[in-house]
């Protein structure tokens, strides 16, 4: 793991100073997989609200990263029903490129600053679109006064169901509670720093908190400890092939001699690696 952190850290390093259009894309993954809901639908159905997002990639002539979703509402109020199903929309990819220009203002900027910075618009985006969406809706409705302040407050609602998304998704893996810890990570998880979260603010500070665990929890930090190993060696290769690609078409100078620290770390891991299968296969 050591020379996998040096690879990463001195990459981060060069890439923020040189490359900074490429940092989102060698060290961050939008989840093409998120998709929550939330349903809030009690025995008397007299207060329902339901609320859907998920992320939509476009593998067309230029990808792009596209936020769907819904906020359905539905019940009766002083004896007036109501039913309203909202939909909104949001182009992320506009977001996703302003990153370079962020990360050239900001070169010291740290894991923490960067993804709240970069979750920050994202939310904003959606909610300011649901907002948008929401006005659309009022605009064309006949309920009645009382029944337009239960929406309101169900649009409130719907808001702060969206903000608890994206606040999951920053929050440290140290500061999770079990009831955080056992959901599916496709579910808050919008953008994710490979291979974790605060990866080398975790080289010295530890991912278990200091406090008294469960077995649940200890559990589940061993296995996020199994996770990071794997995610590690995976975004190790993701790099190496791009290092690979990036030399091909002389984007680096291989002389460089911050790249030539980049390359010997990388050749150190690439070697552990070799002799790590090496002795599997003669073991069988």
């Amino acid at each position: 793991m050591a020379s996998i952190e040096k690879v990463y850290n001195e990459g981060r390093n060069v890439i923020v100073k040189q490359y900074p259009e490429y940092y989102l894309w060698d060290f961050y993954n939008i989840n093409e997989d998120f998709d929550y809901t939330f349903r809030q639908i009690p025995p008397d159905k007299s207060e329902c609200l339901i609320v859907g997002f998920k992320m939509n990639r476009n593998r067309g002539t230029k990808w792009s990263f596209i936020i769907t979703g819904f906020v359905r509402l539905f019940g009766k109020y002083y004896g007036e029903d109501y039913n309203e199903n909202v939909n909104f929309k949001v182009n992320i990819s506009e977001i996703l490129n302003r990153s370079a220009t962020y990360i050239t203002e900001n070169p010291n900027v740290s894991e923490q600053d960067y993804l709240s910075w970069l979750l920050g618009k994202i939310n904003y985006a959606v909610v300011h679109e649901i907002i948008e969406s929401f006005k659309t809706m009022y605009e064309s409705s006949n309920y009645g006064k009382r029944v337009i302040t239960k929406i309101h407050d169900l649009e409130k609602q719907a808001i702060s169901t969206v903000w608890s998304v994206f606040s999951l998704n920053e929050k440290d893996e140290s500061f999770k509670t079990l009831e955080e810890m056992t959901r599916n990570r496709n579910t808050y998880e919008v953008v994710i720093q490979r291979p974790l979260n605060y990866f080398l603010y975790h080289r010295d500070i530890s991912w278990r908190p200091s406090r008294e665990m469960t077995a649940s929890e200890e559990r589940w930090y061993k296995a996020l400890f199994e996770t990071l190993k794997t995610n590690s060696v995976l975004w190790f290769l993701d790099f190496v092939y791009r290092l690979r690609n990036a030399l091909f078409h002389e984007i680096i100078d291989p002389l460089d001699e911050e790249w030539q620290i980049i390359f010997k770390n990388a050749y150190l891991v690439l070697k552990e690696i070799v002799d790590l299968n090496i002795n599997e296969i003669n073991a069988k």
